[in-house]
């Protein structure tokens, strides 16, 4: 006897239970890492980057990949491109050559070390052979795995949740027989549906004289606490990202050397992806003798989130403040 053909109707048939589920596991995962990828592609902002050059795809190039290039195109003028590596390695572990590509573009250009043109036909010949690698951090490691990480360990806390507030709502497993089984699905599915009365026949309430039976999960309430959890793994996300994320419920839980020690892990890493773009902008300006001039390019913390967490004001202070001035008044 030949094995079943098996369709997309056929699989959906005999699964039909799994694919909803399937589709909301899919799409809060998703959602999670498109957060998570948001934030990491809007922390910087290119300034004075020429009309040719695209900052978003730039991010992007280093979000994915972990490296880009800057060059100088006959036909397009500066450019951004997404990079790999190409020749030898030098003593410093780089690439001697680099091969620069994007959509329906591609080429071979030398790495860019410092080295100064003595004569115009040598700063052309530089122009046009070499060009600037810009690394996505000190390590040279695109961002997106990481992130896929902390977008699973949310996924999976979320689900987690759902999981046992539904089970506050439904805690009962039922035993049936099988011809019983089509009528209790319908039944539960206008349960579900919060109908406010729901009809059953009788006479298949109690097939063979077998009665349904209920059995309680009793369920304990736990989505507080995974939920607390899912804000600590959102919070160290942050972190890596260098993103502040001070999150205060009630300030006697505020402890200032805490705060401060997390501001410092906060700063380490924004630092990380900050100082080897700011080198790569330094190194732009260089090869195409653009510094200390107009157009000169540079790169900065897009949000105030930066300073707020140099500044000595910060939250923790006010509140500090706050609690002393509240224990002068009582004296």
């Amino acid at each position: 006897m030949g094995r079943k053909k098996v369709t997309k109707q056929t699989r959906y048939k005999d699964n039909w239970q799994f694919i909803d589920p399937a589709i909301l596991n899919t799409a809060t995962y998703n959602d999670y890492l498109a957060r998570l990828r948001r934030i990491a592609l809007s922390r910087f902002e290119w300034v004075n980057l020429p009309s040719s050059m695209d900052s978003f795809e730039l991010e992007k190039s280093l979000f994915f990949h972990g490296m880009a290039s800057f060059l100088k195109d006959e036909n397009y003028g500066f450019i951004n491109t997404n990079t790999s590596n190409n020749g030898y390695i030098n003593i410093y572990g780089l690439p001697t050559s680099l091969n620069c590509w994007a959509f329906s573009f591609q080429t071979s250009r030398k790495l860019y070390t410092g080295l100064k043109a003595e004569n115009d036909a040598q700063q052309k010949d530089f122009e046009k052979n070499f060009a600037i690698l810009v690394l996505n951090n000190i390590e040279r490691e695109p961002t997106a795995g990481t992130i896929e990480l902390f977008a699973y360990r949310l996924f999976q806390a979320e689900s987690v949740a759902f999981t046992n507030i539904n089970a506050q709502k439904t805690p009962v497993l039922i035993v049936c027989d099988e011809k019983q089984r089509l009528m209790l699905e319908n039944l539960y599915a206008q349960y579900s549906g919060n109908y406010h009365m729901i009809f059953g026949d009788s006479s298949q309430l109690n097939v063979d004289q077998k009665p349904i039976q209920a059995i309680k999960t009793d369920a304990p309430f736990i989505a507080d606490k995974i939920m607390d959890y899912k804000k600590e793994i959102w919070n160290e996300a942050l972190t890596f990202l260098g993103v502040n994320n001070i999150m205060i419920d009630k300030k006697e839980r505020l402890v200032s050397d805490e705060a401060n020690s997390n501001n410092e892990l906060i700063n380490l890493n924004l630092e990380s992806y900050l100082a080897t773009r700011q080198k790569a902008c330094e190194q732009f300006n260089e090869l195409f003798n653009l510094k200390d001039t107009d157009k000169a390019i540079s790169v900065r913390v897009r949000s105030d989130l930066h300073n707020i967490i140099k500044n000595e004001m910060s939250i923790i202070s006010d509140f500090k403040k706050i609690e002393e001035s509240e224990v002068d008044k009582n004296e």
